[in-house]
Order: structure tokens, then C-alpha cells, then sequence
């Protein structure tokens, strides 16, 4: 699957279509995807390396459902902050490890801008991406992307129809594959 070429119509059309999506909706929509990324291996260890905060997924998805994420935004701006590329000691991070940053940023965002939701969105894209291009089997990961983009639209119509969201929905359609390939 050429990705480039689908990208920006598909970040359009997830753009639009969480406009109308509900406060309830955009929680278990970002505990969902962020469900994806805690399948990667190493998730709070990445964390606690990059952000120096140690992460409870618990209590994460209950600081979210509450809307009390300001420790974990305070914690990324004060990581990047103290980020000096140049320096000796600087060493760049995984793309996994990326994937796994980018997704707690998004996750802790404001939960009034859909654009962090559609970043998780798109982060899960990516990962799989990334996936089909540097792992073993780039024909079953090309399968698992072209669908993602098709289950990403199935859920924009859930949201469109203003259906509740399956918090554990991307756990349940990962777990199996992610523990298989140990990713």
C-alpha cells in the first residue's frame, strides 16, 4: 500500500469526521488507540527513559477518563525542553520509541482538539508502516495496514452515528498479533 498517497485524504476525512464526535466519544477513542501503543514492547520503559515519568496504564486511562493529565503534559514539556540534540549524551530515539512519545503526547492533549486524536490515529498508521517496511513479512503487514485505514473508517462511522466506542477495541484487535510478532 502506498501510504503517502492516502494520508492526507485520510487525515481530511478523520479531521472531519471527529468534529462531531462527543467529549465521551474522544476519551474512549484515545484510550483505544492508546491501547494499540501500550502493545509495544517497552512502553513504560520508554517512558520512563524519555519523559522520566513512570507510567501506571490504570491510573494513565483513569487520568484521561478524568481529565486530570496535567503531570503527564508537564512531564513531556519538561522532557523536550531539557532535549539538546547536540549535546554528547543525546541519543536519538527508536522509531518504536517515537511512535510510543508521540502517542502519550496526544493521548494527554487537550480533550477539546480532535488534532492529538487524529495524530493517534495516524501514529497507528505509521507503526504499522513502519512495520511493513523493516520487519519480516512485508506482505502480512501490507494486509494489516490496508485494513487499519478501512477499520479507522468503520469507527468514524461509529462516531458519526454517535455510537459509544469500544475503549478496548484496538487491544482486541492487536493483542494477538502484536504478542506474536513481539513487537
Amino acid at each position: 500500500m502506498d501510504i503517502v498517497k492516502h494520508i492526507k485524504e485520510h487525515t481530511g476525512n478523520l479531521q472531519k469526521g471527529l468534529i462531531s464526535s462527543s467529549i465521551e466519544q474522544r476519551k474512549n477513542l484515545i484510550i483505544a488507540l492508546l491501547n494499540f501503543y501500550f502493545l509495544l514492547d517497552d512502553f513504560e520503559e520508554v517512558t520512563a527513559k524519555y519523559i522520566y515519568l513512570e507510567i501506571d496504564k490504570k491510573q494513565l486511562i483513569s487520568d484521561i477518563r478524568n481529565e486530570k493529565v496535567k503531570q503527564y503534559q508537564e512531564a513531556n514539556e519538561k522532557s523536550l525542553d531539557g532535549l539538546d540534540e547536540y549535546a554528547d549524551d543525546y541519543e536519538e530515539p527508536e522509531p518504536v520509541e517515537i511512535f510510543i512519545l508521540d502517542a502519550l503526547g496526544n493521548a494527554v492533549c487537550d480533550i477539546n482538539s480532535t488534532e492529538n486524536i487524529v495524530g493517534l490515529f495516524i501514529g497507528v498508521i505509521d507503526a504499522l508502516d513502519y512495520f511493513e517496511n523493516f520487519l519480516d513479512e512485508p506482505e502480512f503487514w501490507n494486509d494489516v495496514l490496508e485494513k487499519e485505514v478501512n477499520f479507522q473508517n468503520e469507527i468514524l462511522s461509529e462516531i458519526t452515528a454517535q455510537e459509544k466506542i469500544d475503549p478496548s477495541v484496538y487491544h482486541k484487535r492487536y493483542g494477538e498479533i502484536m504478542e506474536k510478532h513481539k513487537l
